[in-house]
């Protein structure tokens, strides 16, 4: 799929029109030089956790019927010498492995920034939202950027491949028993389509941009039985390590899932065993999105 940057050089000098993104890696905690630099092209690297956006920052603990609070990371390569105003919207959803249209219902906030050109970046003030009690133990966040000069494709949320939305999607799990998450198969579009959703160890080459509060340290772990099962309680995978299926969804379908996973051997305190659901187009390379979820050492 073609990066979604509509024919444009994101450091060219002669575009003054705005080029804006939610700011989505390096995580912050890595020295400059020693990750790539997020300058709003799309699809992001192969090493970047699209579903972990660090630049989405949840300032108050996840709480279902509780307020949660929000910053954002907001980035402008345009050319020229003016600064842009940029609107910045915010969303919940349940888990969900693939790109969606975000539902009204469940809007957190909206606010805009001031954004310098030619890599400027910006931190949003804080967006404050309820969070419903029966939204259930995990929830994705979903951010939005745009201006009336720079604006989306579409209104589906796509933070692999559209520098507009970003995603804040992890589920942390203790260690020592199987971890069962329910979440999403999502297919936005307006046509049936086929997609593949599989579950697995995070590739080491992404471990940098897996980060958890209080910065325990991501370890190798294999899996046992891997399990995915549909709507029905029906099995659809089973493996070990790992575990995939095709799916056919309607047309703006959301299909509910569930993974069972348990990491292989004992996750040391202080550290944490990175797996991930990854959703693709069936014949395509880059994934639509994914979920990141952490088994925590005890």
């Amino acid at each position: 799929m073609p990066a979604r940057n509509d024919g444009r050089d994101p450091e060219g000098t002669t575009d003054d029109r705005p080029y804006l993104f939610v700011h989505s890696y390096p995580p912050p905690v890595l020295p400059a030089g020693s990750y790539p630099v997020d300058n709003g092209t799309r699809p992001v690297p192969p090493a970047v956790c699209w579903y972990l956006c660090s630049g989405i920052q949840p300032l108050t603990a996840f709480q279902p019927g509780e307020d949660l609070t929000v910053q954002v990371t907001v980035g402008n390569w345009q050319g020229g010498n003016s600064e842009s105003i940029a609107y910045l919207g915010l969303w919940w959803s349940p888990p969900v492995s693939g790109p969606l249209v975000p539902d009204a219902d469940k809007f957190l906030g909206l606010t805009t920034v001031v954004v310098p050109p030619h890599g400027g970046q910006v931190v949003s003030d804080p967006l404050t939202g309820r969070i419903p009690a029966d939204a259930g133990d995990h929830v994705c966040l979903l951010a939005k950027v745009w201006h009336p000069l720079d604006l989306p494709g579409t209104d589906i949320a796509d933070p692999v491949n559209d520098r507009h939305w970003a995603q804040h999607n992890l589920v942390v799990l203790p260690s020592g028993s199987a971890g069962t998450l329910p979440f999403l198969a999502s297919n936005p579009l307006a046509e049936e389509a086929g997609y593949l959703v599989g579950v697995g160890p995070v590739p080491p080459t992404r471990w940098a941009g897996f980060r958890l509060d209080g910065d325990p340290q991501p370890v190798a772990a294999e899996a046992g039985p891997v399990v995915l099962t549909g709507p029905d309680g029906q099995e659809l995978a089973r493996g070990e390590g790992e575990a995939s299926c095709a799916l056919t969804l309607g047309a703006g379908e959301r299909r509910p899932l569930e993974v069972a996973v348990e990491p292989a051997g004992a996750v040391p305190a202080g550290a944490f065993a990175p797996f991930e659901v990854v959703q693709y187009r069936l014949g395509e390379e880059v994934p639509v999105g994914g979920i990141g979820i952490a088994f925590t050492g005890g």
